[in-house]
């Protein structure tokens, strides 16, 4: 199921507009092997700025796989990433959770982190797992102990997102030591790893960096920049659209000449501003129409994309949360999505929430089932079966047909909705918000996540005091 936002005559005028911007305007970066790694490839040094030939990018374009694997520990699960199934995935980076107790918003902490992650494992809908940021535990060395609170809590696939290549090699060990080897994870990615350069066209040397030794690490990239319309990009969304491409295609452009067939992601984070008070919104129509907008260029250059999806301005998992998170990832993965983010996140991506991530998960459920589509043979179409009910009298409810069908899954079921009689549901009048809350703790107390053998955990131990000694000078 397939849906068209532009036609192909407009996509080769959006592609034309991003291309012109790499042309004329280019990028900014202060990684010296940022830019030889352009510049000794056919790029171009104007002032400060590396500016692309049209020779280098249709070169490099050409290389990008159009689909990856990717695994979780023990290949427990195994994502078809360029197929467009529309994996559901955490929003990293949440600095606030919702409290599960008292519904009220504070720091995020590292038991959070454990209890957030043990919940997303249990959750069938949510296919990939991102940290949040726990506050409570030595900013130097975040990512490290991120990492290795995942792969504690969850035997799913990860995505960890990296502000710099400086914790890399720790959370590189981390992610050898389950998988069985550098080789072994680079045949079997257990992660991905997006960088986020800054909009508009800037590659500082952090993610620059971070970019480069993530290919070089053989794990899939994401590039994932998040322009702002009327801000950081064009007042206009199909200008940030031209825009956001342009600063994508340039990471994809260096992943490709550095490592041709590096597996990537176009990760699309396009927001807005809310001029009556500088917040940065991603709520929907917008966010979902940009989201939409570059899977379409996505599936254009054929290359897998990741926006965020499972997002909205409201600051409580309520109605507004659900009809925001149902439009955007809906829209976006009708064009075509591989993974869609941003799940259990309130309040534009700045809060986790953990009954919003169990209503996140039946809205996965509706999207992912959406897209199945639906099959079209001579057995389904029922011809004969209409004959025998009408011919005999009788009716469908009773027909071995039905029972057949029913058993097979025609009917979706929710698995948080409450589709009983108004009788039955008022005995309680249990609001979906309370039974998402009420589950997420039931899940949390009792579902089992596959162990970390014990020499793997001592290895991560040891990681993880060599990082603290490292980076924080102990």
């Amino acid at each position: 199921m397939k849906f068209e936002l532009f036609s192909q005559e407009e996509l080769l005028q959006i592609h034309q507009a991003s291309v012109e911007i790499l042309k004329r305007v280019g990028i900014h970066t202060t990684s010296e092997r940022f830019k030889s790694l352009l510049l000794d490839h056919g790029c171009e040094e104007h002032g400060d700025r590396i500016v692309f030939t049209e020779d280098v990018i249709e070169k490099a374009l050409k290389t990008v796989p159009p689909s990856f694997k990717l695994y979780g520990r023990n290949d427990s699960h195994v994502l078809e990433i360029g197929w467009k199934k529309a994996y559901c995935q955490t929003c990293v980076g949440t600095p606030s959770m919702m409290d599960l107790d008292t519904g009220e918003k504070r720091d995020a902490t590292v038991k959070d982190l454990e209890e957030y992650t043990r919940l997303a494992d249990a959750l069938d809908y949510v296919n990939i797992i991102s940290p949040i940021f726990p506050r409570d535990v030595p900013q130097e060395i975040i990512l490290t102990i991120e990492t290795a609170t995942l792969l504690r809590n969850t035997s799913k696939p990860l995505s960890i997102c990296v502000e710099s290549a400086r914790e890399l090699p720790y959370i590189l060990e981390l992610l050898r030591l389950v998988a069985g080897g550098e080789e072994a994870l680079r045949e079997k990615p257990i992660a991905t790893i997006p960088v986020s350069p800054l909009s508009p066209l800037e590659y500082g040397f952090d993610p620059a960096e971070a970019l480069l030794d993530v290919v070089e690490a053989g794990l899939p990239l994401g590039v994932e920049p998040c322009p702002m319309m009327g801000s950081t990009g064009p007042m206009t969304l199909i200008g940030t659209v031209a825009q956001h491409n342009a600063e994508i295609l340039a990471g994809v452009i260096a992943a490709q000449l550095l490592k041709p067939g590096a597996p990537l992601t176009m990760s699309s984070r396009a927001t807005f501003m809310d001029m009556r008070s500088g917040v940065g919104l991603w709520a929907m129509p917008e966010m979902g129409l940009a989201g939409a907008a570059m899977n379409q260029l996505g599936r254009f250059y054929n290359i897998p994309v990741a926006p965020g999806g499972y997002c909205g301005a409201s600051k409580t998992a309520d109605a507004q949360s659900g009809y925001e998170h149902l439009y955007n990832a809906l829209m976006e993965s009708l064009v075509g999505s591989d993974i869609i983010g941003s799940a259990g996140s309130l309040d534009n991506a700045l809060t986790s929430c953990y009954a919003m991530l169990v209503m996140d998960n039946e809205i996965s459920s509706v999207v992912q089932r959406t897209i199945k589509g639906v099959e079209v043979n001579e057995e389904k179409l029922a011809v004969d079966v209409v004959a025998e009910v009408i011919e005999s009298h009788g009716n469908f409810l009773a027909h071995k047909h039905t029972r057949k069908y029913l058993r097979a899954g025609e009917l979706w079921v929710p698995p948080l909705g409450d589709r009983q009689t108004f009788e039955k549901w008022a005995f309680t009048g249990e609001k979906v918000e309370e039974k998402a809350r009420r589950t997420a703790k039931e899940l949390i107390a009792t579902h089992q996540v596959l162990p970390l053998s014990p020499e793997v955990e001592a290895e991560f131990d040891k990681v993880i005091a060599r990082a603290r000694q490292i980076e924080m000078g102990e």
